[in-house]
């Protein structure tokens, strides 16, 4: 089993819509995914039921990610070990995402001094979703956990992406989604430093699995660029070219001092594993008839020459999901 984070710390880059077209890609090629909504938003659940759905799954109280930390959040106990919900006639399966799992991001917070401390229970508290996916995925053989996060550097994020094996950045060719690059490889870098040397120092249960946070950098996207005459357009070529000094000096290099790596990396080369167009009107198309863009049909309302988009983006994830299996080797 695999997991892996889609974040930015700047938000409407394409994120949920990436992660959720490479979920189902994944499974396509015959891989069996598990989806974690941690966004407080729930655009990810949105993209895969409808509001009725929703709604029965908040009502049941014991179905979304809330509801499995809500022990934890009354102080009633530990992560509540719910099933997620499958995805019907789909090797898919997610912990859907709910409004108030923000309520957990101030626990995690105060107990982040609690795993500073050496307390147990700190650790059991960061780890609580990390356990609740890892064991799930452990018992129905999941190949690859997604997890979406929301677009800041808060306490349930830090639990996440420490806890991760992989983490995946999209982005788009802009001045502020690069600048919401500058910080992260250095907070991340200081989380791992304070995690790693927390752990070191505890003595914790021997049957307590405890993630040892080295989240690897696997990857950038680049996302909803524009064509003119079937070529990007030049503001969004100005930009792109930005991106591997962007990546190299805030993403890459903080990461690899933590860890001690002197290599010199062809960013572009080595670390570009997509590049995404803006399907503009395909994607609430997409949402509506809740399946990706590359599996809409005339039935959906697709016509003209977007046949021609739902193809190219067929062929687009296809090969991003080859490439993003190709980094985490």
């Amino acid at each position: 089993m695999k997991s892996i984070s889609f974040f930015n710390n700047k938000g409407g880059v394409g994120k949920t819509t990436t992660l959720y077209h490479v979920g189902f890609e994944l499974e396509q090629q015959g891989y069996r995914v598990l989806f974690v909504d941690c966004d407080p938003q729930c655009n990810l659940t949105s993209h895969i039921f409808d509001l009725e759905i929703i709604e029965d799954i908040w009502n049941a109280e014991q179905s979304s990610i809330y509801d499995a930390v809500k022990p934890i959040i009354k102080g009633s106990g530990d992560v509540d070990f719910i099933q997620p919900k499958k995805v019907n006639n789909r090797n898919i399966w997610i912990y859907p995402g709910d409004l108030l799992l923000s309520d957990f991001d101030s626990i995690l917070s105060e107990t982040w001094t609690q795993v500073l401390a050496r307390q147990e229970r700190g650790f059991r508290v960061t780890t609580a979703i990390y356990r609740l996916y890892t064991k799930f995925a452990k018992e129905y053989e999941i190949d690859f956990v997604l997890i979406d996060l929301g677009p800041n550097l808060g306490s349930l994020n830090r639990s996440l992406l420490l806890s991760c094996d992989h983490f995946i950045i999209p982005l788009i060719p802009d001045l502020f989604s690069l600048r919401g690059s500058q910080n992260l490889g250095r907070t991340l870098s200081n989380w791992v430093e304070e995690w790693q040397d927390s752990i070191e120092r505890t003595a914790i249960d021997p049957d307590f699995i405890i993630p040892q946070s080295a989240p690897k950098f696997s990857g950038y996207i680049v996302s909803q660029f524009n064509e003119y005459g079937r070529k990007p357009v030049k503001a969004w070529v100005k930009w792109e070219k930005e991106i591997p000094k962007y990546i190299k000096n805030f993403v890459y290099e903080p990461l690899s001092k933590s860890k001690n790596i002197k290599s010199e990396p062809d960013i572009e080369n080595q670390y570009k594993i997509g590049q995404m167009k803006n399907y503009n009107s395909l994607i609430p198309m997409a949402q509506t008839a809740l399946k990706p863009i590359f599996e809409l049909t005339s039935k959906d309302g697709v016509i003209g020459d977007h046949h021609r988009y739902v193809k190219d983006c067929k062929t687009n994830y296809t090969n991003l999901v080859l490439r993003i299996i190709e980094n985490i080797q």
